[in-house]
């Protein structure tokens, strides 16, 4: 009998001590794939802290993880190094993503870890956020964990569309415009995206790669928030009488005419490449090539 009164004594103070603080978590369901945009985003995530009734305030740091589907632990914040809130009835605490998930203090595993270095980015995937507040320096739980999901989209690369890929243009027309279109980033992003569009010729004896990596562009331009640019050439055409040969792809043998090689680099709001989590770190859409002909019959 005196077993089971010390047992429900100590559930009691268990339950008293882990409802000593209230919290709510409020998380955006499709976040930024960028971990780093979270925190200037306060919609992203907000988290609510109240004191209960009758208790004195009381000081807590927040214990944050993030998990896999399965409940697996893949990243937790480092709480010797949090900072320390207080939190009463009458005046309660409202923090961010800066505060509840800072990345300088969050420690993460495996291929997680590795893709974070890489791009700033989870694998795109399901997780969960859970969150508790825990008392500084013995870490006991002044609240009970809250958990919410979300999702985070991979980042499609802008699909080039037109000059489509090997596409023949009329040198006459060419010469006054030459149309380029692609596809929007996917997820849209909140912050304005810039296009960094360039145009290289391929030199005879070069391959299209050679040409992408160590020529100086013909056309060099940034678009803002458009997928469309209209480029006036402004360069003489020079063909020669000779089939223009471009090994190893045995097409360009029965051409005549100039090669080109196109791409697109994405940029963020800050200048900075658009990766995905299994990219090079570029933001570089798949390169297309087009021929100038004397004509396209």
């Amino acid at each position: 009998m005196k077993k089971l009164f010390l047992l429900s004594l100590t559930c009691l103070v268990s339950l008293c001590t882990i409802a000593q603080l209230k919290a709510d978590l409020i998380l955006s369901s499709t976040p930024p794939a960028n971990l780093a945009e979270w925190a200037s985003h306060r919609e992203v995530l907000t988290l609510i802290v109240n004191g209960q009734p009758g208790l004195p305030p009381q000081k807590f740091i927040v214990k944050a993880e993030i998990k896999t589907t399965d409940g697996t632990v893949i990243g937790s914040n480092n709480l010797s190094m949090a900072n320390i809130y207080t939190s009463a009835v009458s005046a309660g605490t409202i923090l961010y993503a800066a505060d509840v998930v800072p990345l300088e203090n969050m420690i993460f595993t495996g291929k997680y870890r590795t893709s974070l270095q890489r791009s700033g980015k989870l694998p795109s995937d399901n997780y969960m956020l859970c969150v508790t507040l825990v008392r500084p320096v013995d870490f006991t739980p002044l609240s009970p964990t809250i958990c919410k999901s979300f999702y985070l989209a991979s980042t499609q690369l802008p699909v080039l569309m037109k000059p489509y890929n090997e596409e023949a243009l009329d040198a006459a027309a060419a010469q006054t415009a030459i149309t380029f279109r692609w596809s929007p980033v996917s997820p849209r992003s909140t912050q304005p995206v810039t296009y960094h569009i360039q145009v290289f010729e391929v030199l005879e004896h070069q391959s299209p790669v050679q040409a992408l990596r160590s020529n100086q562009p013909l056309l060099d331009q940034n678009i803002v928030n458009a997928t469309q640019y209209i480029w006036r050439p402004q360069i003489s055409f020079d063909f020669k009488d000779t089939a223009f040969s471009a090994p190893p792809d045995p097409l360009h043998e029965t051409r005549k005419g100039m090669l080109f090689i196109w791409t697109i680099q994405t940029l963020d709001g800050q200048g900075l490449p658009i990766t995905q989590t299994d990219g090079n770190g570029e933001g570089r859409s798949e390169p297309l090539v087009f021929y100038v002909k004397k004509n396209t019959r």
